[in-house]
């Protein structure tokens, strides 16, 4: 019960980057790790797909024999990245969960047949899948012999920055230039948005997720610089901590344009707007009052995979550029 209790904890703070009632997340740590210590062994005499190759991760190296065809995902957020990449696992964590709870990782894995590991990862159910790789979070580290018992088995950090993770992953399952091609068109497309909003230069944005009960929650640790850095997007001027912020607080900083995210851990029936509709604190808000209030439905928007990223421009070019 304890390990159910700290994956879900894991979970929430590595996927949504929040906790609704908390202070705060650690996910500014987690965000801060970086693995640099990928490489294959075949890259300077071929192509990269090339196999056998060695790949170093965090508990020490794999030697991948062949390009692998089951890949099993005993983490939610490394479904994510191999769906970007056209690549579904034979099994994974929290399926159920996804299909019910994020709906643009739904969308991908709608119609697959992967089977669900569970939350707390069941490994006779991992072993009955018989992967050929195990591609696991950091989470697992003290089962990584049992893992590796089972098929061979890499160890990544599991929020790291969501470039370098979709680049790592690609290199283990052969599929570097996918991933050069996904992160250049999205660096292409950023570029053509930032200069589509350049008329929203001046106006301040501001991304939250409604934890109820009026109260939203915050980030202030660089979750959002793709959206603010890569679309030419202004934070709201104010804002020195993260963590919970009052309706009264969010007012104070009275951002132009307001993101309020889909908190799956406690849903608004309606949507917020509709739940505050009659607040005169919340229709004070610039926001509200300019029709500039914007409800993301898919609740990974500030955790660290690639989707978030990769949906989250389309999302909000389509609401900015109005």
């Amino acid at each position: 019960m304890r390990r159910t209790k700290k994956l879900t904890l894991l979970i929430m703070v590595a996927l949504i980057g929040s906790l609704a009632g908390c202070g705060g997340t650690n996910s500014e740590s987690l965000v801060g790790e970086k693995n640099k210590h990928i490489h294959t062994e075949s890259k300077e005499n071929s192509s990269f797909s090339t196999f056998p190759k060695t790949i170093t991760h965090l508990k020490g190296e794999t030697v991948v024999e062949a390009k692998p065809i089951k890949i099993a995902a005993p983490y939610i957020a490394f479904v994510d990245y191999l769906a970007v990449l056209d690549e579904y696992p034979i099994a994974a964590q929290g399926v159920d969960m996804i299909r019910s709870n994020f709906p643009s990782l739904s969308e991908r894995v709608n119609g697959k047949d992967i089977m669900d590991l569970g939350m707390e990862v069941d490994l006779e159910r991992l072993l009955s899948a018989q992967p050929d790789l195990i591609i696991a979070a950091d989470d697992m580290k003290d089962q990584y012999e049992k893992l590796s018992q089972i098929a061979p088995t890499v160890i990544f950090p599991q929020a790291g920055d969501w470039r370098e993770t979709l680049l790592k992953i690609a290199t283990v399952i052969g599929k570097e230039d996918k991933a050069e091609s996904v992160l250049a068109d999205f660096d292409r497309k950023s570029a053509e948005y930032k200069q589509q909003l350049t008329f929203r230069n001046e106006e301040s944005v501001m991304f939250v997720m409604y934890g109820g009960k009026e109260q939203f929650i915050t980030w202030t640790d660089g979750r959002f610089d793709p959206f603010y850095k890569g679309l030419g997007l202004k934070q709201v001027e104010g804002m020195i901590s993260e963590g919970p912020l009052s309706l009264e607080g969010l007012v104070k900083l009275n951002p132009d344009h307001l993101f309020v995210i889909n908190n799956w851990q406690t849903p608004v029936q309606g949507g917020v707007k509709e739940a505050m509709k009659n607040s005169k604190v919340w229709n004070s808000l610039n926001a509200v009052k300019n029709n500039h209030m914007y409800e993301l439905e898919d609740p990974s928007l500030p955790g660290p995979m690639a989707l978030a990223k990769i949906d989250g421009i389309e999302e909000i070019m389509k609401a900015l550029k109005k």
